[in-house]
């Protein structure tokens, strides 16, 4: 699939309740959507009911922030939401009934029950630039992911702490959220993900609620985690 590059980035501020886009700027854009990709990966592994507890071997497919041994299955999906770790996303696919292939046709299976009409998955990390989506879609997804509790208690996480083993002792490998910029700003965040790469820029997507009001905040395609960063708080600030 070709790289298309975008002028701008797509900007999405959304009131759940009244229904009513608060900021739209070039909402229906299919573009690639980075790690935000992995809220769907979460999605689809919950919907399974696997056992959380089970000990699983890291995936060596790709590049991890964790050393390659046995993880349990909630300690991989505190790696992937918090600190967006690919070996972590890799592994959950690989160790889904039927395996990745098959995960892979319910992460789409997902996309089309939930009316995500101009989303594609192709794999469970989003490296792949060929995993796109509008930010009309990933707001649709960031409000089907706030309805997982598990999720949303993973996902705003300032930081997790994961037991490894090092030389037949228990190391503590800390891993911050890639978001933590924002979460220790603003409180009212509870469901959020990051996303990086090279044809998708910098993307966000939260879900969050405060006062009894749900709004959803998606921005694909950021020239720069500042620019990022500074789009998100002039939300907050001034709308």
């Amino acid at each position: 699939m070709p790289i298309v590059v975008f002028a701008q980035p797509s900007v999405l501020y959304y009131d759940i309740d009244n229904e009513k886009y608060l900021q739209n700027n070039n909402i229906n854009q299919t573009r690639p959507i980075a790690s935000i990709t992995k809220l769907m990966t979460a999605i689809v592994v919950l919907d399974a009911q696997p056992n959380l507890q089970e000990k699983l071997s890291l995936s060596r497919k790709v590049k991890s922030s964790l050393p390659r041994q046995q993880y349990k299955r909630i300690d991989l999906l505190n790696a992937m939401l918090v600190r967006s770790d690919n070996g972590a996303a890799e592994t959950l696919a690989d160790n889904y009934p039927g395996g990745r292939q098959r995960f892979i046709q319910d992460m789409n299976r997902h996309a089309f029950m939930f009316g995500m009409i101009s989303t594609t998955f192709d794999d469970p990390t989003g490296l792949s630039s060929s995993n796109v989506s509008t930010a009309i879609d990933v707001a649709t997804m960031v409000n089907r992911a706030s309805d997982y509790k598990l999720i949303r208690s993973i996902s705003v996480q300032k930081q997790v702490t994961i037991d490894t083993k090092f030389k037949k002792r228990i190391r503590k490998i800390v891993l911050p959220n890639t978001n933590a910029h924002i979460l220790i700003e603003f409180d009212s965040v509870v469901v959020s993900k990051t996303g990086f790469t090279n044809p998708a820029g910098y993307c966000v997507a939260m879900f969050i609620e405060e006062r009894g009001k749900r709004r959803v905040i998606v921005v694909l395609g950021a020239n720069n985690k500042h620019d990022r960063i500074k789009k998100v708080e002039h939300i907050f600030y001034n709308t």
